[in-house]
């Protein structure tokens, strides 16, 4: 009786991933149709040629079904969070910590930059060893897209998993335990992705098309290939941020981390190609063609995991300093 009130907490967040999938499954039709006919409304009034604009309209133009249900999701999840936290009683210092804004814009700065260094090494290894290559005119300057995103999916992201699912589970869960499953749940969300062949075309979207993409999204555990090259990396990202969030003691070194990796990927996306060699499996599982739509960066595999390992490591002696120079300054003031 005492192990199932200890799991209580878990066993109500897993209850709360079910029903954001239903809600985001009855939803994604009506943001799918809501954004068709935004772009073709945009495209009749000529809003879609404006360059301020195209941040938001190039990306609405590309997205098919399964981009709408993961928004849906996600708005879902967010707005599930403030009846999810009043009922468990959860206090603002327990999703956010205890950082102050003078020190935290610091740490957001510095774990930026660790994360976007430690891909340049990689991405300079994927063009060394050809699993990737340059396109022609590469948009060197196309800055601001990436780094929009990177920001956007990462304080969302990081206010959801590390702010309130880690901090709903460390009440009742040792620290371990904590991270572990917050890992898991991010890894496993993050996996959930249909087969190649989804719905796309909007005759094909209808009120129950949401349901028939829940049955699907579980395909990816079959995958072997996949579940080495993606749900690894996955669960080496949650596991990096849930310890940077516990060893700086707030979200911004964890959201740092999260918009360097999704900003810097997206730009490497955008700069280069997979190569015929990586296509084929010839780097494997060291690099692999990503197929999860849910990871922004075109190389999955060891290295990857490899490149976010290091990088977990480096953010946790760095917040170690931090640590120790806020013990000092305490006693200083202290003995002041």
């Amino acid at each position: 009786m005492k192990h199932s009130h200890r799991y209580r907490d878990l066993f109500i967040i897993a209850a709360y991933v079910v029903a954001v999938l239903v809600f985001a499954a009855a939803l994604a039709p009506v943001f799918y149709a809501g954004g068709k006919w935004l772009l073709h409304t945009s495209q009749d009034h000529g809003w879609d040629k404006i360059k301020s604009l195209s941040w938001f309209m190039v990306p609405l133009s590309k997205t098919e079904f399964h981009g709408y249900f993961d928004r849906a999701a996600m708005v879902v999840a967010l707005v599930g969070l403030w009846p999810l936290a009043k009922l468990l009683h959860l206090k603002r210092d327990e999703i956010t910590g205890t950082v102050p804004f003078s020190a935290g814009w610091k740490q957001l700065l510095i774990s930026f930059a660790l994360a976007a260094a430690l891909l340049l090494v990689m991405g300079t290894v994927c063009l060394w060893l050809e699993a990737c290559k340059m396109i022609r005119n590469p948009a060197w300057l196309a800055l601001g897209t990436p780094l929009i995103s990177g920001l956007v999916v990462a304080c969302m992201e990081e206010f959801l998993f590390r702010g309130a699912v880690l901090g709903i589970l460390r009440r009742t869960l040792s620290e371990r335990s904590g991270v572990f499953w917050t890992t898991v749940l991010f890894a496993i969300v993050h996996f959930l992705k249909p087969p190649d062949h989804s719905v796309s075309d909007s005759a094909e979207v209808i009120w129950s098309s949401g349901f028939l993409h829940v049955t699907r999204l579980f395909s990816g555990f079959g995958r072997w290939n996949d579940f080495l090259g993606e749900f690894l990396l996955l669960c080496g990202v949650g596991w990096v941020l849930a310890r940077a969030r516990l060893a700086t003691g707030g979200l911004w070194a964890s959201i740092g981390l999260h918009a360097g990796w999704v900003a810097g990927m997206k730009y490497f996306n955008q700069l280069t190609n997979t190569t015929k060699a990586l296509r084929d499996g010839a780097f494997a599982p060291w690099m692999v063609e990503n197929h999860c739509k849910a990871i922004v960066s075109p190389v999955v595999g060891f290295v990857p995991l490899i490149a976010i390992l290091i990088t977990g490591v480096l953010m946790l002696w760095i917040a170690r300093g931090w640590r120790t120079r806020e013990t000092e300054k305490g006693v200083a003031s202290t003995v002041g």
